[in-house]
């Protein structure tokens, strides 16, 4: 049986997903131009093939991410990463597209001219971001 799960995601910078794995201290590896690359599945046989990234999990199955059209979507066989790390497939995904958008965030009020003037986090861990742009 597979356990392969497929994720959309709605990622469409791989630039911003370098900047979020390398804030969150995620290693991965990224396919050559030419090339992809094959992830291990648990089973005998299981393979996850055509990833353009691989993110480490901290256990030999990881996490990859495929294009699929214009999109993206990340794949792994989450029984084994849940099993190998105690780490839950919605806590590790979340994790990554939080700090995807803060990133493209950050870079879309830099290209307007706004600097950030300060970060609060409330306790349901909803960020605000006060920016300020001088004339």
């Amino acid at each position: 049986m597979s356990h392969i799960s497929k994720i959309e995601t709605k990622i469409k910078n791989l630039s911003f997903l370098k900047k979020a794995l390398d804030a969150l201290s995620l290693k991965y590896v990224e396919a050559s131009e030419e090339s992809s690359l094959t992830l291990l599945g648990y089973g005998k046989d299981e393979v996850i093939e055509d990833c353009i990234f691989e993110i480490k999990t901290g256990c030999k199955y990881s996490l990859g991410l495929r294009k699929v059209g214009e999109n993206y979507e990340f794949v792994a066989d989450w029984w084994a990463i849940e099993t190998f790390t105690g780490q839950k497939q919605e806590d590790f995904l979340n994790k990554i597209t939080r700090q995807y958008a803060y990133e493209t965030v950050l870079d879309k009020v830099k290209d307007m001219g706004y600097s950030i003037v300060e970060e609060t986090q409330d306790l349901q861990q909803n960020l605000r971001l006060t920016v300020r742009r001088w004339k």
